[in-house]
């Protein structure tokens, strides 16, 4: 079968070679329109941050999962936080740094408190929390809390097996709560010292004021 490229019909040549070129530009520029269009909804795509679905559609990043279970105790205690001493977990002991002392003198009385437990361990050692006394048979005859200005806390950490003492300086002279009353001079005698940290009371040694 023969080939016609010469227009063939009622109408003029021209005629029929516009429309084959129209025919032609459509034929080559559809595809380029198809790909163009393509190309800017990957790339509108890619804007927004979305990604095709398996059914084709854009979703967005996957929703953070809410955390389920109970809270971890671990996890809301503050870190390096030191565990309260404790029951049964600490000793106290209590003593004069001297046997005698002149009258007019001034005892340093001494307060050790010692972490028994395997790991160190937190305790108020504050001036509301420690008390020194002095004894002469059932007398009281001073306590560190009758004249103290203030009974604040003292958190310590107690080291296990490290002992921590406090000292205080008894003036030698007799004391009444609320700091009241006459303060007269310790006289001659046998006193004996006794402490109390926090709940727990002890009995410490004795010592002597001479004349």
């Amino acid at each position: 079968m023969a080939l016609h490229w010469r227009p063939v019909g009622p109408e003029p040549a021209e005629t029929y070679w516009r429309r084959r070129a129209v025919l032609a530009a459509v034929v080559v520029l559809l595809p380029l329109l198809v790909a163009f269009l393509l190309r800017d909804r990957d790339d509108a795509d890619r804007l927004s941050g979305a990604s095709p679905g398996p059914g084709g559609s854009p979703s967005g990043p996957p929703a953070a999962a809410a955390p389920t279970g109970p809270p971890d105790p671990a996890a809301s205690s503050p870190p390096g936080q030191t565990e309260p001493c404790p029951a049964g977990g600490v000793t106290v002991a209590v003593r004069a740094d001297k046997d005698s002392y002149p009258v007019g003198g001034r005892p340093v009385l001494e307060l050790a408190v010692t972490n028994t437990s395997p790991a160190a361990c937190a305790l108020d050692l504050g001036q509301g929390a420690v008390e020194l006394l002095i004894f002469s048979g059932s007398d009281r005859i001073w306590s560190s809390e009758d004249c103290a200005s203030g009974r604040g806390a003292k958190i310590t950490t107690l080291e296990p097996a490290k002992p921590a003492v406090t000292r205080l300086t008894w003036a030698g002279r007799r004391s009444l709560p609320g700091c009241e009353g006459p303060k007269a001079e310790a006289q001659p005698g046998t006193y004996r010292v006794s402490g109390r940290v926090g709940e727990m009371r002890v009995q410490g040694g004795s010592f002597r004021i001479v004349g």
